[in-house]
């Protein structure tokens, strides 16, 4: 069989490991439509490989890359996940050459050309990208790497870290290439690449093992600051307190008077006119955020009490409905408080827009999920929800919202929590449902 047509095959078997090793990485998100899609794609640049030769590696890479991103992956995760696709491929070709020549006694030069030898080790290879591919997936899940890298900075770093090593296995195969493929040349490269792979492990092991560092410390400034706000809030009901013990002298003092020249009549509709509205008023309120006490994770539910607290002095109608006991919702504390704060200042800038502020929330177990229901009544000229998301929108002016587009950007780093919206134009109610599975 021609030479060319053995190396095609041997490139498409490749492709297709490769393609199961981005899934993996990548955690499946591409589904069997679209992964096809993406596959027809890369087989589709194979023809290129007699023009561009190693070269096309990039190109697979690129349609990898465009794919992810279509998926609304972040670019870091797109770039870095078929970058690394590769280097594990370049990685496990090295680590297997070293075990398939001296096991069957073929050398190098000669494993290309038959289809046999050329498919089993192409098939053989990917295999054990596929099974590193699975370890590194463990290990990114287990200590939840995604979230560090889909940092700025860190990404940043990450990415840079991760293409230039790429470029260098790159630069070494092609300059192998030239010299050819010889036994000594492959077992120095092996050398090479494998204490190249242990420095890029140890690089981004730093890098991250400072990002870990960086969003615990600023985890612990939102904990303190959330903390401030409680208490501050805290020492506002101290001082309505007082002023209420200071009205509450004041209305038995003035009910001593009508009771002193026996003013029976006086006194009732003085009660009914003075005393039984604020009774009512303060039943009310209590009653409405009253079911927040069934929500057991504490930095959710002093964070709902603080601002529906404030949005009753703002003179906003509100009600809160958790009929069944929350003890635990799965997303980490500061980023579920930082999701609900948002939905809730913005439920409440809506609200007082609008010509009677009413603000609904419910908490719920649906199946195995958690669903956050925020619902605010709005303005008559409320804009596209589309709108609402964008960087720097506001209801209150321009480059002044960063709310909502902040919470989209916090919310793709977790693909077990979604955020659906919508307008009910004839309630003129804007709803968001955060569920959390």
């Amino acid at each position: 069989m021609d030479q060319t047509i053995i190396l095609l095959i041997t490139i498409l078997i490749q492709t297709v490991g490769l393609f199961i090793v981005v899934e993996i990485l990548s955690g499946w998100v591409l589904k069997w439509k679209e992964g096809a899609v993406t596959l027809v794609f890369a087989i589709a640049t194979i023809p290129l490989f007699p023009v561009i030769t190693y070269w096309l590696n990039l190109v697979i890479i690129f349609i990898f890359m465009i794919a992810l991103l279509y998926k609304k992956q972040t670019i870091f995760i797109s770039i870095i996940v078929p970058a690394l696709t590769f280097i594990l491929l370049i990685v496990s070709d090295y680590i297997f050459s070293n075990i398939f020549v001296p096991v069957f006694k073929i050398p190098i030069s000669e494993i290309y050309q038959g289809l046999g030898s050329a498919a089993s080790y192409a098939t053989s290879m990917m295999i054990i990208a596929c099974l590193f591919a699975y370890i590194i997936k463990k290990f990114v899940d287990k200590w939840d790497l995604y979230t560090y890298i889909n940092q700025k900075k860190y990404g940043f770093i990450t990415v840079a870290i991760t293409l230039l090593t790429l470029l260098i296995y790159h630069l070494n195969i092609f300059f192998s290439a030239a010299d050819g493929f010889v036994q000594e040349v492959v077992r120095l490269n092996t050398i090479i690449f494998l204490a190249y792979f242990a420095i890029l492990i140890g690089m981004l092991y730093l890098v991250l093992q400072s990002a870990v560092q960086e969003i615990k410390m600023k985890n612990q400034q939102e904990q303190f600051a959330q903390l401030q706000e409680y208490t501050s809030t805290l020492e506002e009901l101290h001082n309505e307190m007082r002023v209420f013990r200071h009205d509450y002298i004041n209305i038995l003092s003035s009910m001593a008077g009508y009771i002193d020249e026996n003013d029976m009549e006086g006194l009732k509709k003085y009660f009914e006119k003075n005393i039984v509205p604020i009774n009512q008023q303060i039943e009310t309120n209590d009653y409405r955020i009253s079911t927040l006490q069934n929500i057991h994770v504490t930095e959710l539910k002093g964070l709902l009490a603080i601002k529906l607290i404030r949005a009753q002095e703002l003179n906003i109608d509100v009600s809160v409905e958790v009929t069944e006991e929350i003890n635990s919702i799965n997303m980490p504390s500061v980023d579920l408080c930082k999701a609900a704060g948002i939905l809730l200042d913005n439920a409440v800038e809506a609200a007082l827009g609008s010509e009677r502020p009413i603000i609904r929330i419910a908490i719920f177990k649906r199946e195995e999920a958690t669903t956050m229901l925020f619902a605010n009544s709005v303005p008559k000229d409320m804009p596209p929800v589309y709108k609402i998301f964008e960087d720097g929108f506001s209801t209150k002016g321009t480059n002044r919202g960063i709310g909502l587009s902040s919470l989209r950007d916090t919310l793709q780093e977790y693909p077990n929590v979604t955020l659906d919206t919508k307008l009910d134009e004839d309630k003129q109610e804007f709803i968001q449902e955060l569920e959390i599975m």
